[in-house]
């Protein structure tokens, strides 16, 4: 009988060790505006991140595997469409140093460009079709314009981790697991 006391309580005491080394920070995003506009941004294009991670907690959100056998994660690639003279999504978030790819499938040219500090650049003028990739090395937000359609516009939102999301229509979010600490929940929204 007291080897599986011993037991039972070896497990309890394990359970609650693991409950005690994760947690998920999670809300709702509201919006002061009545309603979004017509091809304005709503709550969905909100970002919710949290500013600064420790090293290992970083290392773990960017790490595919089990175990021991946990190898970081090459840098992602997201793509950024460029269709119906608009940036598909309007608002992208993207971890430092990974990638976008720039797809424009429109049956018009376009030429995105960026004078945002955190990236600087002109893909000048590309064709129906074409594509074109740029590494995201400085966190920051970047506004998108194309030069040729004034009325376009996006963002890209470089953020210092992988620990972000985006709220569903009901503004609801949800940030990855984390372990104890204090953490700076930030929100991103073009308005």
């Amino acid at each position: 009988m007291r080897p599986r006391t011993g037991f039972l309580l070896a497990v309890f005491f394990l359970l609650l060790a693991s409950s005690a080394h994760a947690g998920t920070i999670r809300g709702t995003v509201t919006s002061s505006a009545k309603k979004a506009k017509k091809g304005r941004a709503s709550v969905t294009d909100a970002v919710v991140y949290i500013d600064q991670l420790p090293p290992e907690v970083e290392r773990k959100l960017n790490s595919h595997g089990f175990w021991f056998f946990r190898k970081e994660s090459p840098p992602r690639v997201r793509n950024l469409v460029l269709m119906n003279r608009r940036f598909d999504p309007y608002v992208l978030a993207i971890a430092l140093n990974d990638r976008i790819a720039f797809q424009n499938l429109d049956r018009v040219y376009h030429s995105a460009f960026s004078v945002s500090a955190a990236k600087r650049f002109d893909l000048n003028r590309r064709a129906p079709g074409a594509s074109d990739t740029l590494t995201m090395s400085r966190p920051g937000v970047i506004n998108l314009h194309c030069e040729i359609h004034p009325d376009m516009g996006g963002y890209v939102v470089v953020l210092p981790n992988h620990a972000f999301t985006f709220p569903n229509e009901k503004g609801q979010f949800r940030l990855p697991s984390l372990p104890p600490g204090a953490y700076t929940v930030r929100v991103f929204h073009p308005r």
